[in-house]
Parts: structure tokens; sequence; C-alpha cells
């Protein structure tokens, strides 16, 4: 789902989705992520915090109920260190 320049956001699954890249925290577009979802959004994974990947991925968690993983942002200016995964994923993780 592209939503806008630079913001491709992925839903995974039927019954039990799982959102890749929420995007920025727009209100207009977490509300086309939770409409395109065929079913309950379950987990919001977060591959990295650049601001066009991570803002939305709280806002959706509180919506939804949705786990969040992902990684923290690491140092810099242009990372998103607001975002805060429910669980922190590691190399070799499965999901």
């Amino acid at each position: 789902m592209m939503t806008g320049p630079g913001t491709n956001t992925y839903l995974i699954g039927e019954h039990n989705v799982a959102v890749i890249d929420p995007g920025p925290y727009i209100n207009d577009h977490l509300e086309a992520i939770e409409k395109a979802a065929p079913g309950e959004i379950r987990w919001i994974l977060v591959t990295h915090t650049h601001p066009d990947h991570s803002p939305g991925a709280m806002p959706l968690a509180e919506l939804t109920g949705a786990q969040l993983m992902g990684v923290g942002a690491p140092e810099g200016k242009i990372q998103d260190h607001t975002f805060v995964p429910h669980r922190v994923l590691n190399d070799g993780d499965l999901l």
C-alpha cells in the first residue's frame, strides 16, 4: 500500500494481519491502513526508525492493540527517537 511519496506500508495476512512499516503519524494514513487490513491487525513490525517508516507505529498499536516489534532508534538526527517496541527483535529471530 502506498499512500504518498516515500511511504510504503505492507499488510501481510488475511484474518490475523501484520503491518510492516506503518509510516508517518498522519491520521489519514493510519485510517487507510486500518481500512485496507482484511482482518485484525495483530502485529506491527518496523524495519528501521526513519521518519517515513516508524512514527505511525505507536499510534497504530494504541488504536488496534497490536504488538509492536522492531529495534530502537540508533543515535542520529534523522531517526524517530520516540519509537519504543513492545518486543525488541534481533538478527535471526523467527516470527
